[in-house]
């Protein structure tokens, strides 16, 4: 809880109630399933399992993101990513899931200029996609040569990279995740 930007709540927001696949012991969830817990916030939010009691997403715990990217407003679902490339030299990024409207996100400016200002500081950015329920999301990363000459230059040749990965995620084959805990599904 000492790592959250303070005054930021969830509030009505509810996407990491559907988004992320969670197959820990005490409870398992299908990505992309609503937890059957989940009316309009949680019905069992003061008791709920220590694996939702200690996850946040990327805006609850990063200043970067104003209060415009909360998930539910602003159509990505931001989450710290530790599943780094050793070439990024950095244990920590951000992986950016659409869940939204991908196309309109990807060409609003605030969202550009977030990758710009990303990948000019080297941070590593993913752009992930959900899959459909029970599946894997696909997602590919941001930080390309490419990327990088453009992230230099034109917001416009930036926003054409973004939606040429787009179309990589789009014709994604997505596979299924095969839950390796059983016994708590609270996929709805």
């Amino acid at each position: 809880m000492e790592n959250l930007v303070p005054g930021r709540q969830c509030a009505e927001c509810t996407v990491c109630c559907t988004v992320p696949t969670i197959d820990k012991p005490e409870l398992q969830k299908a990505a992309g399933a609503t937890c059957r817990h989940c009316n309009k916030g949680c019905d069992i939010y003061e008791t709920r399992p220590g694996v939702c009691r200690t996850f946040f997403c990327g805006w609850r715990q990063l200043e970067i993101f104003g209060d415009e990217w909360r998930p539910d407003k602003c159509g990505v679902y931001a989450e710290l990513e530790t599943d780094i490339p050793d070439h990024m030299m950095s244990s920590i990024g951000i992986s950016l899931t659409l869940i939204a409207n991908p196309l309109k996100t990807v060409r609003q400016p605030w969202f550009v200029d977030f990758i710009v200002t990303g990948i000019r500081g080297g941070a590593p950015l993913f752009l992930a996609q959900p899959g459909p329920a029970g599946y894997k999301g696909a997602k590919v990363s941001l930080n390309t040569p490419d990327m990088a000459r453009a992230a230099s230059g034109s917001r416009g040749d930036v926003k054409q990279l973004l939606e040429k990965a787009l179309k990589v995620l789009a014709g994604y084959s997505f596979k299924p995740h095969a839950m390796q805990y059983h016994g708590n599904d609270v996929s709805r």
